[in-house]
């Protein structure tokens, strides 16, 4: 069979599947972007309350995505959590998706310019995840290893991904109890929302001490062609060193790199908005 031929009887539905296939593939997601977001195996019932849909419905999508590998099932308590092929899959995703090698040297820049650690993330599911971390190692380092979370209401990375991922996904994250990891977290929804308006317009946020006492985190959005929204870059450091706000000139390096960032992936917003200046 020649891969057109196979394209052809891929797109096609499944004997008994109909117009419903789509539908079906939607709800899948739908079950691995909650599960994703879950800090641990969620049970049937709370995951079709999450999803509002009937539990023999998401059962039957259970049972399927189990088959395949793609979610796991604890035999102690019946919970599910994402299965290991998912993690083979993001492998191979993020090793040809070049995002990490484009902004390389931009985050080595950062860096640098700014003295502070430098990582990149991209948006997830509203709860962004670390791409890379390029550490600033000439006195006590702080850093984040890639793969973790960024929780998405009281981070710099998470609000800036609220700010720009589709309404639905925002609307998710927003309706879900939002944890206060120091006394500084931001867990109030309106405030939030408020936040989230005042990140488009200036296209940088920080969270002084919201995760973490004495940390500060500062980030600004990646865009690639068509204005897309595709990752987060900033730096991490002491609130000490980066102040609260942060500092003038810490926010210009970054916008700067963001900017130049965006262009090489053949967006210009940060010069057509004027946060930028041409050189």
């Amino acid at each position: 069979m020649t891969h057109r031929t196979a394209r052809r009887a891929a797109a096609r539905p499944a004997a008994g599947e109909g117009g419903d296939g789509l539908q079906s593939l939607q709800t899948a997601f739908r079950i691995l972007d909650v599960l994703s977001n879950a800090h641990g195996p969620m049970a049937l019932t709370d995951l079709a309350a999450e999803l509002g849909e009937l539990k023999p419905r998401i059962y039957r999508h259970l049972s399927t995505m189990k088959q395949l590998g793609i979610v796991s099932q604890e035999a102690r308590n019946g919970g599910y959590s994402l299965g290991s092929r998912l993690f083979t899959l993001g492998d191979a995703a993020l090793e040809q998706f070049d995002l990490r090698s484009v902004a390389q040297p931009y985050l080595t820049q950062l860096r640098d310019q700014t003295q502070q650690t430098a990582l990149l993330s991209v948006p997830g599911s509203g709860e962004p995840v670390v791409l890379s971390c390029v550490e600033y190692r000439d006195r006590l380092s702080i850093s984040s290893r890639p793969g973790n979370r960024a929780p998405p209401h009281c981070s710099s990375q998470g609000r800036v991904a609220l700010a720009f991922v589709d309404a639905a996904t925002r609307e998710r994250a927003l309706g879900r109890k939002m944890t206060a990891y120091t006394r500084h977290s931001l867990t109030d929804r309106a405030l939030v929302e408020a936040r989230l308006k005042a990140i488009r317009q200036q296209f940088f946020e920080y969270a002084a001490d919201e995760v973490r006492l004495g940390i500060n985190a500062v980030s600004a959005p990646l865009f690639r062609e068509a204005d897309e929204f595709i990752g987060i870059i900033g730096f991490v450091g002491t609130s000490v060193e980066i102040g609260s706000p942060p500092q003038r000139a810490l926010v210009a390096i970054l916008h700067r790199i963001a900017a130049a960032l965006s262009a090489e992936l053949n967006c210009r917003i940060y010069y057509e908005r004027g946060l930028v200046k041409e050189k």
